[in-house]
């Protein structure tokens, strides 16, 4: 979504890509859609477009990988991720980015669920991101799945790219070997199990599990290698971006047609998602090169909103619902999608708004500025207000 440049006083400010603000538009809507078709009473053949979640959250993978991949390629250049304290200070970025909202929105899950009210601890794993790691996840804050994907992806592949980076003494070769690393380790644990006869079975034990969707998250890192080090590959990839996309188009209209095949093919099981993170990876580097001359407008808003659009939504769709039960509109208004879809996205982007102002972008800026207490406590007020007041309600 954004590319850092460093400034003559030290500290950072964002040069926004807008291709990439697009495509992680497009990924956040493909999310909200497919959520948000499991809602109301609409026709079949319009509910299958939910699929459409599926391929948002295989996006932001890859998407993930390249900005990160990006970050981690200036580094090197830098000579800046090649120690314990660089990758802690890659961390302690990643982290700031990341865990306040998250920790927040797993607090209003214990508390709103619509499963029903749960204890502080009584899902302790989820406070590690240890979930979804070699297992199902519970039904609970199931959307966190991918979070723990990506966590885990920032915590564990600066620790893989050192010790190679120890043994070959080179850089770019550690890099490939993490890359393969992370790519064996998914493919193995994709391997190990039989031909899957459920889809919900195969979708909670697969697409949802840590150690199985790594690699991911990797092929964006590639994606971002090759520009890097590979221009004229990173531009003859954008040259066959109409065939990238046309095959993009059959692989959505094959998750539209209920993904034919799917639980009578083992190689297909295992290949899937593999095969899906590179399609949309190959789609990155017109995305990339994708420029306007607009400096907002509805999908760079959109792609700041993202993070905060994507905890949020579930909750959103509870709280509406619950709602319109209390206002004896329910029955009215739950069964028609032209008036239920509005009000949901209406309060998707005005929650999202309000977390990402008043949560979100105050840790982003904790980034590029020292961290004194003084700069702490303004940051992180309303996250602990927040907190405190569902504990408290606990």
């Amino acid at each position: 979504m954004s590319s850092v440049i460093t400034t003559n006083d030290g500290h950072s400010k964002t040069n926004r890509v807008y291709g990439l603000d697009v495509f992680r538009a497009f990924a956040i809507l493909f999310v909200l859609m497919g959520h948000s078709f499991e809602h109301a009473k609409i026709m079949p053949e319009i509910q299958t477009y939910g699929h459409l979640g599926i391929l948002g959250v295989e996006l932001f993978f890859v998407l993930s990988g390249f900005l990160i991949g990006s970050i981690i390629m200036r580094l090197l250049d830098e000579k800046r991720f090649h120690s314990f304290a660089d990758i802690s200070t890659f961390w302690k970025r990643r982290w700031l980015r990341t865990l306040p909202l998250y920790f927040v929105a797993l607090l209003a899950f214990l508390r709103f669920d619509y499963h029903g009210r749960h204890e502080l601890f009584d899902f302790p794993a989820y406070f590690v991101f240890l979930q979804n790691f070699v297992y199902r996840i519970p039904e609970f804050f199931e959307l966190s799945w991918s979070l723990a994907i990506e966590e885990h992806f920032y915590l564990w592949f600066p620790i893989v790219f050192l010790i190679w980076e120890r043994i070959t003494k080179r850089a770019q070769l550690a890099l490939i070997l993490s890359a393969v690393t992370f790519i064996v380790i998914a493919y193995a644990f994709r391997l190990s199990f039989p031909l899957f006869l459920d889809w919900n079975e195969y979708n909670r034990t697969i697409r949802l599990v840590v150690l199985s969707r790594l690699d991911a998250i990797m092929f964006g890192v590639l994606m971002a290698a090759v520009k890097h080090y590979w221009n004229a590959g990173f531009n003859w990839i954008k040259g066959g971006t109409p065939i990238t996309a046309a095959l993009f188009v059959l692989l959505c209209a094959w998750w539209f047609a209920n993904a034919p095949h799917l639980m009578e093919s083992r190689g297909l099981q295992i290949n899937l998602f593999t095969a899906q993170a590179i399609l949309c990876a190959l789609l990155l580097p017109w995305f990339d090169g994708l420029h306007s001359d607009s400096r907002g407008g509805f999908f760079v808003v959109t792609s700041k909103l993202s993070y905060s659009l994507y905890l949020v939504h579930i909750l959103v769709i509870i709280a509406v619902n619950r709602a319109l039960g209390y206002f004896g509109l329910f029955d009215q208004i739950y069964g028609n999608p032209f008036i239920l879809y509005p009000i949901y996205f209406t309060f998707f982007y005005l929650a999202a708004w309000i977390t990402y102002h008043q949560i979100e972008k105050p840790f982003l800026e904790l980034r590029d500025i020292p961290l004194t207490l003084r700069s702490v406590v303004k940051a992180s007020w309303v996250a602990i207000s927040v907190c405190a007041v569902l504990i408290v309600i606990f």
